[in-house]
């Protein structure tokens, strides 16, 4: 098991359990503690976990500015992500534009759109998922300008924001680092900005977001959630919450996937 696979796991387990020791977390994963160990040691490291006594537990203030590093939330809820992805991509019709924020959950739509072997035009501020789309010759796709932000794909600043703000697209999807009852957020002032953007771009603009991130909060807000069109997300979201968003005129879209 690669290491970014690795430190995913464990970022779910402590999800689903709060907290885990280290025996308990080699045994789930199938690696010794020694490995298991230096994963830990990484991920506090990175202010993703804490460490306790023989264990860890999740940072509860991780969301607020910190973002997992690109392998690791590739990793992280692959499965929801597949589906949120495909549940996106059957929306769009042959011939619309597109527009596809950065991130792992958006990249999962861009593939899938790519597998339906529709023509249409897309334009995204992420150079990992313009080389994906272009794999299909049906697929224009267009990439927004702007400064290449630092370990990852992604286009950000005053090019990128030009960019975008001209276009008028029939769809966009959004990806989020979190959202609350009422607003969506991520970890930075320039990814909020861009993402603001991309909101005031499309006639339809639909947020794609796996369960984890419902109802939590992140540095800098980029707008409101009765901005949507749509919220996809999937079936481990809790009730409540979906009854909350409903009631605040959010239409929400769940797609199934395994506990």
């Amino acid at each position: 098991m690669l290491p970014a696979l690795r430190r995913a796991r464990i970022i779910e387990l402590l999800r689903r359990n709060g907290a885990a020791g280290l025996t308990e977390m080699s045994k789930a994963l199938k690696v010794s503690v020694s490995t298991l160990r230096r994963d830990v040691d990484y991920l506090c490291d990175q202010g993703h976990i804490q460490r306790t006594h023989g264990g860890a537990v999740l940072n509860a203030g991780m969301r607020a500015g910190i973002e997992l590093e690109r392998e690791i939330a590739s990793e992280l809820d692959s499965g929801a992500k597949a589906a949120i992805g495909q549940r996106a991509a059957s929306l769009i019709v042959p011939g619309q534009t597109v527009l596809i924020d950065s991130g792992t959950t958006t990249a999962a739509a861009a593939r899938a759109a790519r597998d339906r072997g529709i023509p249409f035009t897309a334009m995204t501020n992420d150079v990992s998922i313009a080389t994906l789309l272009s794999e299909s010759p049906l697929i224009q796709v267009q990439v927004t300008g702007g400064m290449i932000r630092p370990g990852t794909g992604t286009l950000l600043g005053a090019d990128a924001l030009q960019s975008v703000r001209r276009l008028r697209a029939d769809l966009a999807f959004i990806g989020a680092h979190a959202l609350s009852e009422s607003e969506m957020s991520d970890t930075s002032i320039e990814l909020a900005e861009l993402k603001r953007s991309f909101l005031a771009a499309s006639d339809r603009p639909v947020l794609l977001a796996d369960s984890s991130k419902v109802f939590t909060r992140a540095f800098c807000s980029f707008g409101r959630l009765d901005a949507l069109h749509l919220l996809i997300t999937d079936s481990r979201v809790q009730r409540d919450h979906v009854d909350v968003l409903t009631a605040n005129g959010v239409r929400v879209d769940i797609v199934p996937v395994g506990a």
